[in-house]
């Protein structure tokens, strides 16, 4: 029964890099029924469970530790099932899976997630500094931290993280994030080659009128353009803009300016060459071009 549930395991993870959830929760579900004792099957069931069924998760992950009571992996893992509804109860389980595993480079890196909820930045960074000096090359990792670094204010640090996860190879998060860091840093004409590379050069733009989130993007390189004297090319970013976003977006902004300097600007969603006037000025105040410039 014992070998049996093993193949049921190894049959769990084919379905998965198909991928077919459904069929390899439904292995492991069986390998668990040849054996209960199957800590293996239960950790990556358990795994799978967290989105959307994260009750059972956590169930799968005390079995587990039941079972195995020092199990690092399990541990982490019920930290991460945690985070977000139990915040300290999660950072004592990655603490946990550390005290059994010092080398275990996913507790370190869930650990500081949930560092960073609660606002300990410094701590999140010395954890992630641990997670990469165990794996260097981890994609997800140096993005985390240039995350943390971008919030810390440690511009320079966050850019090479985000440069460094791009090295290994294309990631739009990274070089959305970067974009952002470079253009609050004031590496404006640095922003726009990011935002180039996602977007298409301002003359020649790419067809993204599926993807409405690249609102954001349209507006951050609009104030990069503008800062740079391209004013043209950033009133085209602003067609864009308005062409995906439209009278939401629209009034979304005049209500930031609203806000931020510019008390008589009409509230209609409606573009207008104040609203042009206004936000062009935006662009050019530090304080108030930098606010806007944030996604949301």
């Amino acid at each position: 029964m014992e070998q049996r549930s093993q193949a049921r395991v190894a049959r769990a993870r084919e379905l998965l890099s198909i991928p077919r959830l459904t069929a390899a929760i439904g292995e492991l579900d069986t390998a668990i029924a040849d054996d209960p004792r199957n800590s293996a099957a239960l950790l990556l069931r358990g795994r799978l469970k967290i989105q959307g069924r994260l009750d059972e998760a956590i169930a799968d992950m005390d079995r587990v530790l039941q079972l195995d009571p020092d199990n690092s992996n399990a541990h982490a893992t019920k930290a991460f099932a945690l985070q977000g509804q139990n915040d300290e109860w999660a950072l004592a389980e990655a603490s946990k899976a550390l005290g059994n595993d010092p080398r275990n480079a996913d507790a370190f890196w869930i650990r500081a997630s949930v560092l960073a909820r609660v606002g300990k930045l410094t701590e999140a960074e010395q954890d992630l500094d641990a997670a990469i000096a165990l794996e260097p090359d981890v994609s997800r990792t140096l993005l985390r931290r240039a995350g943390i670094r971008a919030q810390m204010g440690k511009a320079d640090d966050a850019v090479r993280d985000a440069s460094a996860v791009l090295a290994l190879g294309p990631d739009m998060i990274a070089l959305q994030l970067r974009a952002v860091i470079r253009g609050r840093s004031g590496d404006f004409a640095g922003a726009i080659d990011d935002l180039n590379a996602i977007l298409g050069p301002p003359e020649e733009p790419r067809d993204v009128s599926v993807l409405p989130h690249m609102v954001d993007l349209y507006v951050q390189r609009a104030l990069a353009l503008t800062r740079t004297g391209q004013v043209a090319h950033a009133k085209r970013d602003l067609d864009m803009m308005i062409k995906l976003g439209g009278p939401r977006a629209v009034l979304q902004m005049q209500i930031y300016l609203r806000n931020h300097g510019f008390p008589d600007l009409a509230l209609d969603g409606k573009r207008s060459d104040q609203f042009d006037d206004a936000l062009t000025a935006c662009f050019i105040n530090d304080a108030c071009g930098r606010g806007i410039a944030i996604p949301g």
